[in-house]
């Protein structure tokens, strides 16, 4: 294969990875396949972190969630796959929409929790609904939700950028 090829075949690649996941990124927690993904790892959060105490333990599942894909993409970024680093750039911010999905429904607590019961709703309780009584921050998860919402765009910008940087924008 020569190298024009290469790079093709990579471009086409990219392309076909941002059409897959763009919509998981814009509409999180819609049924995008990624979130079977990132539901495993979130799960596994809160058994892994359950050492911590029950704040820690809530947070491990956002924790784990983001986690996995970041060291995912760290790995490849040290042996200098740029392009495989790029692409799981894409994955880290699904799941970073989701998380800001799941932030930002904490008031409402609508969202199907596979435990059936709105009041295991991990940001619910963190944001002071449960865990502090008499002292809720729900009014922040709209903001933080936002807020982390622009990480997960930025999140892919970046992992474009980065996934054509040594085909493309390389200097």
């Amino acid at each position: 294969m020569s190298a024009l090829q290469a790079r093709l075949l990579r471009l086409l690649g990219l392309i076909a990875a941002v059409v897959l996941v763009t919509p998981g990124i814009l509409r999180p927690l819609t049924g995008h396949p990624l979130e079977l993904v990132n539901l495993v790892f979130h799960e596994a959060g809160h058994v892994l972190l359950a050492w911590g105490g029950s704040t820690l333990m809530l947070l491990g599942g956002s924790l784990l969630q983001v986690l996995v894909p970041a060291v995912c993409i760290g790995s490849f970024w040290r042996r200098g796959e740029l392009y495989a680093a790029g692409v799981l750039c894409l994955w880290l911010a699904q799941s970073w929409a989701g998380v800001a999905a799941y932030v930002r429904d904490a008031p409402t607590r609508n969202l199907d929790l596979i435990t059936g019961d709105p009041d295991t709703h991990d940001w619910w309780q963190l944001l002071g609904a449960c865990l502090t009584p008499g002292c809720s921050h729900l009014n922040w998860a709209d903001p933080l939700g936002r807020l982390l919402m622009v990480v997960a765009v930025l999140t892919a910008l970046f992992g474009v950028l980065l996934a054509l940087w040594n085909d493309v924008l390389k200097p």
